[in-house]
């Protein structure tokens, strides 16, 4: 007998491929997680290098800015104990300080600064990294402008002097106690002969004092402005001083500027101020003369003619003019003036072009309202081997 056939019977297997499919997700996956995580640390690093030499680039453009462009920051005079200004810019801003170490001691030793420029960038890359910062500092010492007076009334298309009273002195006001200089310049300061024709200074009754009391700059008004030291071309321009003031020959604020001509008022409420004014009212014989009726102070620039009109009008400190000085009534400017500065820029004056004195005139020099007026026109000079970048922020 044969035995009957068994029943075959398979036993289930557990399958390989789903775990091997999840092996290898995993290992994909790791894979890409290692190649992103590696693709945004190189991106890091790469917003952090472009990040930080944008942060170095503006905290030394910042410290350019406050050694040679005060005035375009919004800083005029000198600097005190501590200025400072922010200065915003797409993705960042720099912060500008102006910290003084050590006050000037007269006019000998000019004070010590430490100017020093913090750039911040705000904006993040893809990285994702914090934002960059950057200092550098630098040691600077503030000097004062200056200006080379060749009298007190100085005149390159020649000067008339109505009558004897008043008087025009070229010997220092200021006291050597307050600063002065106890020098003795020429009373007036013009050419041989003047744009009318006539003698340069035409006004022989009237007080002057001197040495000499007449300094003749050249025979003619062309001679007498190249003689000048004052380089008016700039100053017309408007690109060698920046103004406080900007105004039209009517006193009114030229825009962007909101500011008119200061008032008496400001003046007496400001009395250590010396603001440098300049008044548009060119070209030269345009015919718009600008009235001064104020006592006022400091740096006035006017690009034409002017007048000194009434008992009240009066100036402490540098009267420029590219045109003709008029006065009438009794007018003291104490510091120093020049006239006619337009025959710089190729003007040929005529008959009209020269300071025409009525009343009762003090042109007077006075060295330290010079000196105050000037002031605003200084820089910071910096020292040599001082800049470093390892100042510490808190």
């Amino acid at each position: 007998m044969s035995a009957p056939p068994r029943a075959f019977f398979q036993r289930p297997r557990r399958g390989m491929a789903l775990p091997m499919v999840i092996v290898v997700l995993l290992v994909l996956s790791a894979s890409l997680a290692g190649g992103i995580a590696l693709a945004r640390g190189e991106r890091a690093l790469d917003d952090a290098g472009k990040t930080g030499v944008l942060a170095q680039t503006y905290a030394e453009t910042g410290l350019q800015r406050i050694i040679a462009d005060r005035g375009g920051l919004g800083l005029s005079g000198v600097p005190g104990a501590s200025d400072s200004v922010r200065v915003t810019f797409t993705g960042g801003y720099y912060d500008v300080t102006t910290t003084r170490l050590r006050a000037a001691v007269g006019t000998d030793v000019p004070g010590l600064y430490l100017v020093r420029s913090h750039a911040v960038i705000t904006s993040t890359g893809v990285g994702g990294g914090p934002s960059a910062e950057y200092t550098v500092t630098q040691l600077a010492v503030w000097m004062s402008g200056t200006m080379l007076v060749q009298s007190a009334l100085t005149s390159v298309n020649g000067t008339e002097k109505s009558g004897a009273a008043g008087a025009i002195s070229g010997a220092d006001q200021c006291s050597p106690g307050s600063g002065g200089t106890n020098d003795t310049l020429p009373a007036v300061a013009v050419p041989t002969l003047a744009s009318d024709g006539g003698p340069g200074y035409d006004g022989s009754t009237a007080p002057l004092t001197g040495d000499p009391k007449v300094s003749y700059l050249g025979a003619t008004p062309t001679e007498a402005a190249a003689a000048s030291p004052i380089q008016w071309q700039g100053i017309y321009d408007g690109t060698s001083i920046t103004a406080d003031y900007t105004v039209d020959w009517q006193g009114n604020a030229i825009s962007p500027d909101t500011l008119n001509f200061p008032s008496d008022a400001w003046f007496t409420a400001n009395p250590t101020v010396f603001p440098v004014i300049y008044v548009q009212n060119g070209p030269p014989n345009a015919g718009t003369e600008f009235v001064l009726d104020v006592f006022g102070r400091g740096l006035l620039i006017v690009q034409d003619d002017i007048r000194l009109d009434g008992n009240n009008a009066g100036w402490d400190g540098i009267i420029l003019v590219g045109g003709r000085l008029r006065t009438n009534g009794s007018n003291r400017v104490s510091g120093a003036t020049v006239a006619g500065l337009n025959t710089q820029l190729g003007y040929t004056p005529g008959p009209t072009d020269i300071n025409d004195l009525n009343g009762t005139k003090q042109f007077l020099y006075d060295s330290c309202n010079v000196r105050s007026a000037t002031m605003a026109m200084g820089k910071l000079r910096v020292y040599k081997n001082t800049w470093s970048n390892i100042y510490k922020t808190f």
